[in-house]
């Protein structure tokens, strides 16, 4: 019987509220259903640092605002938890921590199978050494599972010999956008929305990292949502 990928779904913490009583750190279900379905084992990473309260960023959604600073020891035990994985999902959600950016960095230099979602998306480009904008239109925010609008896929891509059409229909749930200009320098852009903001990228150079601005995991029955984390577990198991 063949091992299983274990895939590591990075946690995002969620901004404190005393009324709940408890911190958290989120995995969405959505995402580790998708990593089970397509065989692979999903477990969370969870922060290093010795704090509780990852709340210290600006509410204005520019994400990276975070104090928390990482020591040498934190990053070792970051290094100690990508060691127990063969494959990484970042996640999406309101803010980004220095830790999200941190395991990005690791993961593309140790040349592991990685997708960013969303804010996971930003976080890829931030430890490539560029980074996304507040989109001061609120144009692509839009908190519904059901909106749809149209993307256009670049031909010579892994994603559209994945997909094999040239527009889809996404979602499009976020605040910080990416221009062609921040990305074509670090990234091989995979797909634009039609008012020409990069909504994908992947890395050639790598054996699989994918950047995807929309939700495929609330896209449950999209065929290509399948094939595309079939095709991540299938580079985990390579490993």
């Amino acid at each position: 019987m063949s091992k299983k990928p274990i895939i590591g779904i990075i946690g995002k913490a969620v901004p404190y509220n005393e009324e709940y009583l408890w911190h958290q750190i989120t995995c969405y279900d959505e995402i580790r259903y998708l990593v089970v379905k397509n065989g692979g084992i999903a477990i969370e990473l969870l922060p290093t640092q010795d704090i509780l309260d990852f709340t210290d960023v600006e509410s204005d959604y520019t994400n990276i605002q975070e104090k928390n600073i990482l020591t040498d020891e934190e990053l070792e035990d970051l290094d100690t938890q990508i060691q127990l994985c063969d494959g990484f999902i970042l996640q999406g959600g309101l803010y980004s921590l220095k830790y999200e950016v941190e395991i990005a960095k690791k993961v593309l230099k140790l040349n592991k199978p990685l997708i960013g979602i969303c804010a996971g998306f930003n976080n890829i480009l931030r430890a490539l050494g560029t980074d996304v904008i507040l989109d001061e239109t609120r144009s692509h925010d839009f908190f519904d599972i059901n909106y749809r609008h149209k993307v256009n896929i670049q031909k010579d891509t892994m994603l559209y010999n994945l997909i094999g059409e040239e527009v889809i229909e996404v979602n499009s749930i976020h605040s910080m956008i990416a221009p062609k200009e921040a990305v074509e320098p670090f990234a091989k852009i995979s797909s634009f929305s039609q008012d020409g903001l990069v909504e994908s990228f992947e890395l050639k150079d790598k054996k699989f990292v994918v950047g995807i601005k929309w939700h495929p995991e609330l896209m449950l029955k999209e065929e290509y949502v399948d094939k595309l984390f079939e095709r991540f577990i299938s580079a985990c198991l390579k490993e």
